[in-house]
C-alpha cells in the first residue's frame, strides 16, 4: 500500500450558504465517489457556519479522528472567507502571504491589479504546502493531514485531482447494484442476516418509490470482490425465494 495514502477521512463543509439552503452541496458527494474508486473512505461530513470557534473545534476534533480532513468553502477575498485563518488557528501558527503565490498573481494579474482581495488570497498558514490546480490561480493549502479545498465545486474537483495519489490505495473499494421491485418490508429480515454473515461488506437497502410499485436497489461494498460477489449471489436467492414462494 502507498505508505502516504489516507484510509479513513472527514470531510469539513464551510460556509453559511449551504445551511440556509442557498447554495446546494455537491463538494462532499465528488469527494466521497472520487475517494471510494481510489480505496478511501469518508467516515464523516460536518457542516458548520462561518463561525472562528465552530470551524476550529469541528476541525480539531476532526483531524485527530481521522486520517485527514478535506475542508470545502471560505477561502475567497470577502470578509467571510475565514478558513485559512481557522486552520491556522487550528494549528497555533500565523496566516502569512506566500511569496510564490504573490509572484504568481503579479504575473498573471499584473502588479497594479493585486488589490487587497488578490492578496488576501495568497495567505496560508506558516508552513502549509500550496495546492496548485488547473481551475484556479489561487492555491489551497496542505497543513499536515488537513486539506483545505475552494467551495466552488469545478475548483475543488481540480484541487482534489491535484493531490488524489495522497488517498489512493493498493486496494480500491467496489460496488455492486441490485434491482429490486418489491416493498422494502418483505426483505428486511433476510438482508439483516445476509448482511451478519458478511461483516466485512456493506449491504444498504435504497427504495426509490414506494407504495403499490415498489422498486429500488440493494447495495453491496466493499473490498472484497470475491464476498461480494456471494453476497450477491445470497441476495439474489432471497428475493427470488420472495417473488416465488
Amino acid at each position: 500500500m502507498n505508505k502516504a495514502s489516507h484510509q479513513h477521512i472527514a470531510i469539513l463543509i464551510i460556509g453559511n450558504e449551504v445551511l440556509s439552503g442557498r447554495t446546494r452541496e455537491a463538494n462532499a458527494w465528488f469527494a466521497a465517489k472520487t475517494l471510494f474508486d481510489v480505496g478511501c473512505k469518508v467516515s464523516e461530513v460536518a457542516i458548520v457556519p462561518d463561525i472562528q470557534e465552530r470551524i476550529v473545534t469541528t476541525l480539531n476534533r476532526l483531524r485527530k479522528q481521522y486520517d485527514a480532513v478535506i475542508t470545502s468553502g471560505g477561502i475567497g477575498p470577502t470578509h467571510d472567507d475565514i478558513t485559512m485563518q481557522c486552520v491556522a488557528d487550528a494549528f497555533a501558527t500565523p496566516l502569512l502571504e506566500h511569496a510564490e503565490t504573490i509572484r504568481l498573481m503579479e504575473a498573471f494579474y499584473g502588479a497594479n491589479a493585486l488589490n487587497d482581495g488578490r492578496r488576501r488570497m495568497a495567505r496560508l498558514p506558516a508552513s502549509a504546502s500550496p495546492i496548485i490546480c488547473e481551475k484556479s490561480i489561487c492555491p489551497g493549502a496542505k497543513m499536515d493531514n488537513v486539506y483545505v479545498f475552494a467551495g466552488v465545486p469545478s475548483i475543488f474537483e481540480s484541487q482534489l485531482h491535484a493531490v488524489l495519489t495522497d488517498f489512493t490505495n493498493d486496494h480500491a473499494y467496489h460496488r455492486f447494484e441490485i434491482e429490486v421491485n418489491l416493498p422494502e418490508s418483505l426483505y428486511a429480515h433476510g438482508l439483516g442476516e445476509i448482511q451478519n454473515q458478511f461483516p466485512t461488506l456493506e449491504i444498504g437497502s435504497y427504495p426509490s418509490h414506494c407504495g403499490t410499485q415498489p422498486s429500488g436497489k440493494i447495495c453491496i461494498s466493499g473490498l472484497d470482490e470475491a464476498a461480494i460477489a456471494l453476497a450477491k449471489a445470497t441476495i439474489l436467492k432471497l428475493i427470488k425465494e420472495i417473488t416465488n414462494p
